[in-house]
């Protein structure tokens, strides 16, 4: 079902902004010690416990050296996925947003780590350093957000070569090509995300929600926003195609141009087919929305990927992309 191209080009923008970011963070802490050298103790913290307190000491150019190459490797690896994979927009605004506070958490810890060893020569006495990776993971997680929204659609690159097969389902002449679904609340994913919560918060109220067990609570945060996007959706089919928004924010959008046929997927098992809830790629590169098992929309796009969406009446779904796709095809000149 392949047909013409559609244009696609890098999201440079994104790309330069992480890039920044993320050799800002690897390298400030090199920057730091380079100008604050003679004030350091030539052994630094290597471990920290729970509490913040330092627990075994190591060189401080091994420590600094180490560090960055962490930083780059785990925040540009990602990074490069993030900017050169094809995924879903939502995942990667997800990504690029955990790429950015990733690294500046990283690099901001480590920073305030070095700061408050100037002027000492036991690093073992140097405190706790919680305030500090709070607030580096505090200001990463907010830096994320403008750079997260620099992320933009990436079409799939292939237009439908025809319309849909002919055996599939079209809505009757003279209906409106518009469909919308109702919420799509994810049970599953609110009881996960329950969960998870509580492993981070129980422990933050244990320690001080407002000292130590700060971090955790942003920790909580990390974690549960992305999976919030998924928890509830609407999906939307119209004739630009089909939108997927959850908490009003777009997670997928298939342009019409794009769609080779819809069809329907009697029963879905979210663990069997996604091994979860919320918006998930399996090992195929078949992108899915699923909150619950039962009843799905499948919609194939012109290069052959896939889409899955677990709604109410699957069937009015893909009658009307399917229309919605064989009107575009007999309206759109050939080249």
């Amino acid at each position: 079902m392949a047909g013409g191209p559609i244009d696609h080009r890098p999201d440079t923008r994104l790309g330069w902004a992480l890039g920044t970011i993320i050799v800002g963070a690897a390298f400030a802490p090199v920057v730091v010690a380079l100008v604050l050298g003679d004030r350091l103790p030539a052994e630094v913290p290597r471990h920290y416990g729970a509490d913040g307190q330092p627990t075994a000491v190591w060189p401080l150019w091994t420590s600094v050296t180490f560090l960055t190459l962490v930083t780059l490797l785990t925040a540009g690896g990602c990074a490069a996925a993030c900017v050169l994979l094809r995924q879903p927009l939502a995942l990667r605004r997800i990504l690029a947003w955990g790429v950015t506070w990733i690294a500046v958490w990283l690099g901001g810890t480590k920073v305030g780590a070095l700061l408050h060893l100037v002027d000492t020569t036991d690093a073992m006495a140097s405190g706790s350093i919680s305030t500090s990776t709070a607030v580096a993971l505090l200001a990463g997680m907010l830096l994320g957000v403008p750079v997260a929204v620099l992320a933009r659609e990436q079409p799939h690159g292939q237009a439908a070569a025809g319309p849909p097969p002919t055996d599939l389902g079209r809505l009757p002449s003279g209906s409106p090509a518009v469909w919308r679904s109702a919420p799509l609340t994810s049970r599953g994913l609110i009881i996960v995300m329950a969960i998870l919560s509580l492993v981070f918060l129980v422990p933050a109220f244990i320690v001080g929600p407002f000292g130590e067990g700060f971090w955790l609570l942003l920790l909580a945060v990390a974690c549960c926003v992305p999976a919030l996007l998924s928890a509830r959706v609407r999906v939307h089919i119209d004739h630009d195609g089909l939108h997927v928004r959850g908490l009003g924010v777009r997670l997928v959008h298939v342009p019409v141009a794009e769609v080779a046929y819809a069809a329907v997927i009697d029963h879905l098992d979210a663990f069997w087919e996604f091994g979860g809830w919320g918006l998930r790629v399996d090992v195929h590169g078949r992108t899915g929305i699923v909150s619950r098992a039962g009843q799905a929309l499948r919609v194939v796009r012109g290069d052959d990927t896939e889409l899955l969406i677990t709604v109410d009446d699957a069937a009015t779904a893909a009658a009307t992309l399917n229309t919605l796709a064989e009107q575009h095809q007999t309206t759109t000149p050939r080249t």
